[in-house]
């Protein structure tokens, strides 16, 4: 296999958003304590750039051979900013490797996504066949996956409300603290290990057969489950994976 040529585009100034729409393509999103977003893409990428009003957008070119194309852009965020990040494929593999973001949306036909450690005001996924791995990460508000077919599993995550609806497929949450959870799959299973004790939350589940812990009221947290073809399997973890309020902490400072 051929070595992919590279070439790069450099902006000019501070960035708030990142703006990616693509055909098809591998993309990996990275932190870096260069002071300039850098994007670096193989040439058969063909982009068209434009900055503009601290927003950098990055388009594919069309043509008679764009769908056969599996280009590579790789975009380097100065972890002193804190910008919106949006990325719209029809297909391609999404890679978010630490960073700190305000809104961020992935959206497309068919998606691969993986994100590792970081951190998200808000987190919007949405395709038609949808595969997703997160781990370690932050989402200060909502965190929202859907899809139509597909596999959802978020691990070691702090988000404040979350929600995963897929009509086909398994969802799989675990070692997760959130406040508010809504998990549904009209075709699937779910697993749900949350963090904290039952009597800290609300439960209402819905399934086929559901084991571990079943509807209790009270609780200050709310989880809601249902699996209208499958198994409902929920838990809890009391040991602590991370402090929350230091996650936030150094995200405000950040932010500010």
């Amino acid at each position: 296999m051929k070595n992919k040529k590279f070439a790069a585009f450099r902006a000019n100034g501070d960035v708030a958003k990142i703006d990616i729409d693509l055909t098809g393509a591998a993309v990996t999103v990275t932190s870096t304590a260069e002071p300039e977003l850098y994007i670096e893409y193989s040439k058969g990428l063909r982009p068209v750039f434009c900055e503009r009003d601290g927003a950098v957008t990055v388009k594919q070119r069309g043509g008679l051979f764009a769908k056969l194309r599996r280009p590579v852009i790789n975009v380097y965020v100065p972890e002193c900013t804190v910008p919106d990040l949006c990325i719209d494929a029809e297909r391609g593999n999404i890679y978010i490797d630490g960073g700190i973001f305000g809104d961020a949306a992935i959206t497309g036909g068919m998606m691969s996504v993986k994100i590792d450690g970081a951190i998200f005001e808000n987190l919007r996924i949405e395709a038609a066949e949808l595969d997703v791995c997160a781990g370690g990460m932050t989402v200060k508000n909502l965190a929202n996956t859907i899809a139509a077919d597909g596999r959802v599993e978020i691990e070691k995550t702090f988000c404040k409300k979350a929600e995963c609806r897929l009509k086909k497929g398994n969802i799989g949450l675990c070692g997760a603290a959130c406040d508010f959870a809504v998990l549904n799959s009209e075709d699937g299973s779910i697993y749900a290990n949350m963090l904290g004790s039952e009597s800290d939350y609300t439960i209402a589940l819905d399934a086929a057969a559901v084991s571990g812990c079943g509807n209790t009221y009270g609780g200050d947290k709310f989880i809601r489950a249902r699996a209208a073809k499958g198994n409902i399997v929920l838990d809890f973890e009391h040991a602590p994976r991370f402090d929350e309020a230091e996650e936030l902490g150094e995200y405000e400072e950040l932010h500010a």
